[in-house]
């Protein structure tokens, strides 16, 4: 797409690093061409719905900003005397429902 991704850590790092606009540069009409719209709202739309912030520079460029959040989840190992990093799988074990003989429907018998 041709533009960079910065990974920003800190809000000094997000100031710091917001891109200048030189006056040259700058459209007043940019805001009102219909195709300018159309992509930056789709852009804007999308960063807010992941919760990100955004600024809108004076010659039209878009910036934003987010963070991720990253869960991991380590488990005592007894055997090994170690802790251990739970996969994906073994926390979806965890979640689901044990199935028990007692709640299972009886089958249905056929009429002769």
């Amino acid at each position: 797409m041709g533009v960079e991704e910065k990974i920003v850590s800190s809000i000094k790092d997000i100031i710091e690093n917001i891109p200048e606009t030189d006056g040259d540069n700058v459209n007043p009409d940019i805001i009102m061409d219909p195709d300018y719209l159309d992509e930056s709202s789709k852009i804007i739309s999308d960063a807010l719905h992941k919760g990100f912030d955004i600024l809108q520079l004076d010659n039209g460029d878009i910036v934003t900003t987010g963070t991720k959040v990253i869960v991991t989840q380590y488990r005592w190992d007894d055997e090994k005397k170690k802790m251990v990093k739970l996969t994906a799988r073994d926390l979806k074990k965890k979640a689901a429902p044990k199935k028990s003989a007692a709640k299972k429907k009886p089958a249905l018998k056929k009429k002769k």
